[in-house]
């Protein structure tokens, strides 16, 4: 067999539900993917992308060098594995290999309860943006000596007022950032690169966004020494072991406001607390909490806190990150000077713009929006525990984000439940978004001790276009898909045994 594939290189081509779709189906095929199975994978993927059908055997063979023998002895079920792994029809599929429960459908509807993961850009941001790219002369560069210039900068300065007013802070705290990871990677490397010099130490969780996290483990090769907090099984930092924690030469602490997997509140007020006697810098990860809960982080304490603009219904590409005014940075991006010289390169005016938009519209529409979320939610629990009565749900009910649920149903596989769903329509997430297509099992839900080998996790996360109709529609198919999946799971353990 030709070609030298490795498998970043053909999953680096593919969206993150097929990557999911590919580890899933080997794993419950009991298939090890190796190198030979990557160039197979690539060329019938890129071949169906092109021509819209999957390739024959001797078009197979011809660009990668495997044959039918080949195949069969890669895939459990030769070339009907490699389709169906790919999500290409095929016609007749005798032998098994199905990647989710076929369960018929009636008045099929899309139903998105993944808005952790990212929200729709709602109709009076998509006005704000509109008005804004419509405008003949819109186009000003903010840091240039013109009229338009000034028009521009003017601009920023009023999204950067809307969301300081949310935070109640001024609004030369804001830094816009390209992302809410760009913002934590800013906060952290910002503060730890000030002490590569000398003896350093930083205070993180087993919680932490994968933003969070891969720059910790970044700066704990560089020198910095990192401690990570274990959670209790509510996934909850404790203050106590924060201030355990601390030593003289702890230069950060950086704890969620709240976890983007399972939805629990940590306590900030106390931590804050904690930081605040120790003279310690406390940063919060705060993208997943900011719109949905009260953030006021000159009362708790909270010298840094990032944010983004997808999680609030405001386009991709634009995040923020609060500094308090006795905070000093370096800056990831050098060049010009925007951003108080804390983040080089001319500002995306459109993003900013729709970011102030969308905070203001969440702030004031919170505790209206809270209280119908919370009831949604309530009303999913319901639905759960009588269609579902040995499922659980992860995290802290009391201390939890209105809007978000991780709920581990019994016996089943995570990915063929996610793929079924799917099927009929229904969006979740089996983690975090960001890690999406890992085979690796989420570290949030490892870190509060979920017994994966008997519960197979899905968050469930609502927003502004929810409603009790869509939950219904849910259970409605629920319970034949959970059956079905149980089904393969018990062939699959079956086999494996066998």
């Amino acid at each position: 067999m030709r070609g030298k594939h490795g498998k970043a290189a053909i999953f680096k081509a593919m969206d993150n539900l097929l990557k999911m779709r590919i580890r899933h189906m080997a794993r419950i095929n009991q298939a090890v993917l190796t190198e030979e199975h990557f160039p197979v994978l690539e060329f019938v993927y890129e071949y169906y992308r092109k021509h819209g059908v999957g390739p024959l055997y001797r078009n197979i063979q011809k660009h990668t060098g495997a044959g039918r023998e080949d195949l069969d002895r890669l895939f459990p079920h030769g070339i009907d594995s490699v389709y169906v792994w790919l999500g290409i029809p095929v016609q007749s599929m005798e032998r098994g290999c199905k990647p989710s429960a076929n369960v018929p459908v009636v008045n099929r509807r899309d139903v998105y309860l993944d808005y952790n993961a990212t929200t729709p850009v709602r109709k009076e941001v998509l006005q704000s943006l509109k008005a804004f790219h419509e405008k003949r002369f819109s186009f000003g560069n903010p840091g240039s000596s013109t009229r338009l210039g000034k028009e521009a900068y003017d601009l920023i300065w009023s999204a950067r007022r809307q969301i300081a007013a949310c935070l109640n802070v001024k609004p030369e705290n804001i830094i816009f950032t390209g992302s809410g990871s760009e913002a934590n990677n800013l906060a952290v490397k910002g503060i730890a690169f000030q002490h590569l010099n000398k003896k350093a130490h930083i205070v993180g969780t087993a919680i932490e966004h994968s933003s969070v996290l891969n720059a910790l483990h970044y700066l704990r090769k560089i020198g910095i020494d990192v401690s990570f907090l274990d959670v209790d099984s509510d996934g909850r930092v404790s203050p106590d072991d924060v201030r355990k924690a601390l030593r003289n030469e702890t230069v950060l602490v950086s704890v969620m406001a709240a976890n983007n997997e399972i939805g629990t509140i940590n306590p900030l007020t106390e931590i804050g607390a904690v930081c605040r006697a120790a003279g310690v810098p406390f940063m919060v990860d705060a993208v997943q909490a900011f719109g949905k809960m009260e953030l006021k982080p000159k009362e708790l304490g909270i010298s840094l806190l990032s944010l983004s603009g997808h999680k609030i219904y405001a386009p991709k590409g634009i995040g923020a990150l609060f500094v308090d005014e006795d905070i000093s940075l370096i800056p990831l991006v050098h060049g010009g000077e925007q951003e108080f010289g804390l983040r080089a390169g001319t500002e995306n005016v459109g993003g900013i713009v729709a970011l102030g938009k969308a905070s203001r519209l969440a702030h004031a529409e919170m505790e209206k929006e809270n209280a119908r979320l919370l009831k949604l939610r309530t009303y999913f629990l319901e639905m759960l525990q009588r269609d579902v009565p040995d499922c659980i749900v992860n995290g802290s009910l009391e201390h939890r984000l209105p809007n978000t649920l991780s709920v581990g149903f019994p016996g089943v596989d995570s990915g063929s439940l996610l793929l079924s769903l799917n099927e009929i329509g229904v969006y979740v997430s089996s983690g975090s978004a960001c890690s999406a297509g890992s085979s690796d099992i989420s570290h949030v839900i490892q870190a509060i001790g979920v017994d994966t080998s008997r519960y197979g996790v899905l968050r469930f996360s609502f927003g502004l276009e929810t409603t009790k109709e869509d939950i219904d529609y849910l259970f409605k198919y629920l319970p034949a898909i959970l059956r079905s999946c149980e089904t393969m799971s018990n062939i699959d353990r079956g086999q494996s045994s066998g």
